[in-house]
């Protein structure tokens, strides 16, 4: 009895980390490794560059998929507005009021043209000009 319990705790365990690391790289998995322009620091460098935002709140489980999507460490190196910590971030909340926002996440060109929800690296490609 004690086996088999041992034994399937480490199978839920494989299974489960195993889920999470398809669920979480599969936007990465589709892309070719060969091109810089897929590269998902470059496309953050340049959302960033061109004045996108990229509206969301801690608690929203539908952002953290969308961050998980790039697969970088640093939340900085995406064009991040945090929406719900005022009192950390009083400039950005100011900015999340004063977008009129629907959902989370939401992301907005300097024109106001949005996409919301949980976006493709590649449409965010294609979205934003990135050739």
């Amino acid at each position: 009895m004690l086996i088999r319990s041992k034994v399937n705790r480490f199978t839920a365990l494989v299974v489960g980390l195993g889920t999470l690391f398809v669920i979480g790289n599969v936007e990465v998995l589709g892309q070719s490794s060969g091109n810089s322009a897929s590269s998902p620091i470059r496309l953050a460098q340049h959302l960033k560059a061109i004045g996108v935002r990229f509206y969301g709140s801690w608690t929203c489980p539908a952002c953290k998929r969308q961050l998980n999507l790039f697969g970088l460490s640093d939340i900085d190196a995406v064009p991040y507005i945090e929406c719900n910590k005022p009192e950390k971030y009083p400039d950005q909340a100011k900015l999340c009021r004063n977008a009129d926002l629907r959902v989370y996440p939401t992301w907005e060109m300097s024109d106001g043209s949005r996409l919301e929800g949980v976006q493709s690296l590649e449409t965010l490609r294609r979205w934003s000009g990135l050739n």
